[in-house]
């Protein structure tokens, strides 16, 4: 799954869906960094963006998946996907909760 937000060189991958708050995320951008298997969090939005997955806006408050945080931080800190457009590609199951 290309990403679509206006970054042609940037990849982004949904590897698997952990759990009804985590996935597994392959992240590859030839221009910063590359990430074989990223956990990422669901959380809500703290600030507007764009989804690296649809291209959709994200406002304030929308549930999304970032990076989890660590430290250092990675370099994609700040990227977030919609939850819905992760649902979109792969449904939750009633398993992952």
């Amino acid at each position: 799954m290309p990403g679509t937000s206006g970054l042609p060189h940037l990849k982004v991958s949904l590897i698997e869906r952990t759990t009804s708050l985590t996935v597994t995320i392959a992240w590859r951008d030839p221009t910063s960094c590359f990430y074989g298997a990223q956990v990422w969090r669901v959380a809500n939005a703290k600030v507007s963006g764009t989804c690296v997955l649809s291209g959709q806006r994200i406002r304030r408050g929308d549930r999304i998946f970032h990076p989890q945080r660590s430290k250092p931080a990675p370099v994609n800190a700040r990227a977030m996907i919609l939850e819905s457009a992760l649902n979109a590609i792969e449904p939750l199951q009633a398993s992952q909760v």
